[in-house]
């Protein structure tokens, strides 16, 4: 049987504040990794194969994906508090900063908009541009649609170095850092900036829900206003780079927020003792990726964010027994959650009943 919202809540604050927990707070998102074909309203434009543009994208049509999706996980015996987001499947950040999108089938990319880094010079955010405008759409009428029943957040936002990456080239990016160090730091603080005026208007335009607000994408209800952010492409970066360029925008992007997460894959784990100096980040979430590390494999790195004193989030792929079994023998029992992808409930459920079978 589901928990009650006062039992969800009590967990989630056990996970912030680091208290035991009776289990790690276990969080399931149904429907397998390909995120864009969650939404029925998206797929024509996905397998059209050309370019997307904003006027495009009709709101309305993808309100009855949420409502589905929001009752799918409300059966779900999980800690989770459903969010709604704007669309995840949409590279909102590059497209507000400048860049097209083109359906993929499965996923939205963007291609290069621009030759040359110093075409860039000057980048700014544009309230106007459409994309921004779409992107607030969304967030009023989630809100309209939620009727206090779940928060609207923060979805997928790609970071300074995946913005300015997709606008002028990976490639040419990362050749930035070492050619155009003073354009280079411009053109990252000015995605910072505007990821901040992003999020500040998305509050704006929602509201608090059951006390407090909610991690878009991963599900987890804070007691206070979050903000959350990525940076992919720092995977291309050398840790020299990283406290040259990165950790101050880092810093920035989450100053004045209460509550805060990295999304964190294993190739950029260089990193990872840098995040942990940021003082006002609250939780590293490091990705279980269809390909890649295995929990146990990546042990070392959760001890190190557990010993920081920071929450450590795990997940965003499949997760099996193995990884339960290794969290379990080898991790503290506070400060963990689990965010696992599952095709059906029958598989959360599955997990859901071996983490119960532990005594926490």
């Amino acid at each position: 049987m589901p928990l009650s919202i006062d039992e969800k809540i009590k967990r989630n604050l056990d996970f912030w504040q680091g208290n035991h927990q009776e289990r790690p707070l276990m969080i399931a998102r149904l429907g397998g990794v390909f995120f864009s074909r969650a939404f029925e309203a998206l797929i024509p434009l996905l397998e059209r194969r050309t370019e997307i543009r904003p006027e495009e994208i009709i709101v309305d049509d993808f309100l009855p994906d949420y409502e589905r999706m929001y009752q799918e996980l409300e059966k779900v015996n999980h800690d989770a508090f459903f969010v709604a987001e704007p669309c995840t499947g949409l590279p909102w950040m590059e497209c507000i900063m400048g860049a097209k999108a083109y359906g993929e089938n499965v996923s939205v990319v963007t291609k290069p908009v621009y030759s040359d880094l110093e075409d860039l010079k000057g980048l700014k955010l544009d309230k106007n541009n459409p994309w921004y405008q779409k992107y607030l759409e969304f967030s009023k009428k989630l809100t309209d649609l939620s009727q206090g029943r779940f928060a609207v957040g923060q979805p997928i936002l790609r970071g300074v170095t995946d913005t300015i990456g997709a606008l002028a080239g990976q490639v040419e990016m990362a050749c930035g850092l070492i050619d155009e160090p003073e354009l280079m730091q411009e053109l990252f603080h000015a995605v910072t900036d505007a990821q901040r005026e992003l999020i500040a208007d998305q509050y704006a335009v929602t509201k608090a829900c059951h006390g407090g607000y909610g991690i878009g994408f991963y599900h987890i209800w804070t007691p206070d206003r979050v903000m959350w952010y990525q940076e992919d492409l720092a995977a291309l970066m050398s840790p020299d780079h990283y406290g040259e360029y990165l950790f101050d925008t880092s810093k920035c992007v989450i100053e004045g927020y209460p509550y805060s997460l990295v999304h964190l894959h294993s190739a950029s784990f260089m990193h990872l003792e840098q995040m942990l100096q940021i003082a006002d980040l609250k939780a590293v979430q490091i990705n279980r990726d269809v390909v890649g590390l295995s929990v146990r494999e990546m042990l070392p790195q959760c001890k190190m964010v557990l010993d920081s004193g920071k929450r450590l989030v795990l997940g965003m792929g499949p997760i099996v027994k193995d990884d339960i079994d290794a969290i379990y023998d080898n991790l503290p029992h506070h400060g963990i959650a689990i965010n696992m992808i599952a095709e059906t409930a029958d598989e959360v459920e599955e997990i859901l009943e071996y983490v119960d079978s532990k005594e926490w």
